[in-house]
Formats: C-alpha cells, structure tokens, sequence
C-alpha cells in the first residue's frame, strides 16, 4: 500500500500529450498521515499548478534517487525538464531525456534489471466506484475503492472532476522509466489523469485506518505563481554534476 501512495506522491506527482480543457491552475494543500509502521509519520505537500508547469514542495526531504534529495520539484513542461530545489540557493536542472538515461545508467552499475514483464493491473477485480459521494472543500467527490492483495486492506480514493490537470512530464517519466522500477503495475491512471484529482485518500488495514492524504485547502485565486518560476539567485547545476554527486555517495 504504502507503495502505492508513495508512487503517487513523489511522482504525485502522470498523462502526458492529451489536451486538457479547463485546465486547473492554483495551490493544492495536502496533509499525508501514515501510521502503518506504528510510529505516525506527517507530511505537508504543497502543490502549484499552473498551464505549463507545476510544483511540489515537500515538508519533508524527498530521496528521489541515490545522491539526489529534494524538498521541491518543479515540473517545467514548456522547458521539458526537471528542477530539483537541493538548497536555498542551488538545484539541479535535468531534462526528461537525461532522467531516462540517468535511471538506465544506475540500473546497469547495480545490477538491477527493468521489469517489463510485470504482471499487468488488474482493473476489473482490484477497482471499484462504490457510488458514494461527499463535498470537499466546494468540489464534489466520488469514491473509489482499490483492493490491495490481501483481503483486509483496500484504499478509499475521493475524486473530482471539477479539478482537471495536465500532469506533462510527470506521466511521461513515469511510463517511461518509473513503472520499469517496480515488481507490479500500478494504477496511477486512478489517481493521476486529465479528467479527476483526488482530494482525499485513506489506506485500511481492517477498520483501522492507516494512511491519509487529505486536501487541507483548494485555492485558484490567490495563490503564489511565483513558486512556479526559477530565482535569480539560485545556481543550476546539471547531469553532470548530478552525476559526480551520485558517484561520490557510492564510494
């Protein structure tokens, strides 16, 4: 499970190419609780959208690969890179081309091979639209049901469709390079697409509940685009750097 929500978080930030109308710009802020190892563990996620890029910023430091940490990404579709704060004053700029060579490259050094031959999400059993609804900051929710492997788990995920967003690059890697990462398909389309947002996603363990991604607040007026463009003042360094960076950590 809590592979899962992590796939939809830190690549939360995934459809790239189909137009999107009515595309939602604003700030999303999200509450994640888990407690499914038994020590609750908080973080605030703060997400920027606007027509061509989108930025989450995290409370918490994101290990996004082995000598890459970052507590925000900014997703530059009209620029077709990636940019990863890594301080006040410096990140990395990697280009979705990179990146796909980049995951290539530390697969063949460890010895980790992609796994294409998953087996394939299995929509029909593991998903379901229960028919409830409920309001949500304003929006309208729909509730949908995804069944883990185990029959005492399952996770509750609220959707809206009055909230439409492009998630560009973000769906790219993730077809690309991200799902190759992992034993089994995941569906991210359930969470991440051009026609619903999630406002709320709870995780159950039995009737206990161990997970929350909750949508604290929607705001499309007043919100900061600036979060959204580079400062000035920040150094941006690149592939190679990256790279040198992640050498280093091995040694």
């Amino acid at each position: 499970m809590k592979t899962t929500i992590t796939s939809f978080l830190l690549l939360l930030a995934l459809l790239i190419a189909t137009p999107v109308f009515a595309q939602f710009e604003g700030q999303v802020q999200y509450r994640i609780l888990n407690v499914d190892s038994g020590v609750t563990e908080q973080t605030d996620l703060n997400m920027v959208f606007t027509s061509e890029r989108i930025f989450i910023g995290s409370s918490n430091s994101l290990n996004v690969m082995s000598g890459l940490s970052t507590n925000g990404i900014l997703v530059r579709n009209d620029e077709q890179d990636f940019v990863f704060n890594t301080a006040e004053d410096e990140a990395f700029k990697i280009a979705k081309y990179d990146i796909d060579r980049l995951v290539e490259l530390m697969n063949r050094v460890s010895g980790k091979a992609e796994n294409d031959q998953k087996q394939n999400f299995d929509w029909d059993n593991r998903v379901e639209e229960t028919g409830r609804t409920q309001q949500l900051h304003g929006f309208t929710v729909r509730e949908f049901v995804l069944k883990e492997d185990s029959k005492d788990r399952h996770v509750s995920v609220w959707l809206t469709d009055e909230i439409k967003v492009n998630w560009g690059l973000l769906n790219d890697a993730w077809h690309t390079t991200g799902k190759k990462q992992l034993e089994q398909d995941l569906p991210v389309e359930l969470i991440m697409n051009p026609n619903s947002f999630p406002l709320l996603i709870e995780g159950f363990n039995g009737d206990q509940r161990v997970f929350k991604a909750e949508a604290l607040s929607v705001n499309s007026r007043d919100f900061d685009r600036s979060l959204t463009e580079l400062s000035p003042n920040v150094t941006l360094l690149g592939l190679s750097d990256l790279m040198m960076s992640m050498f280093r950590q091995k040694r």
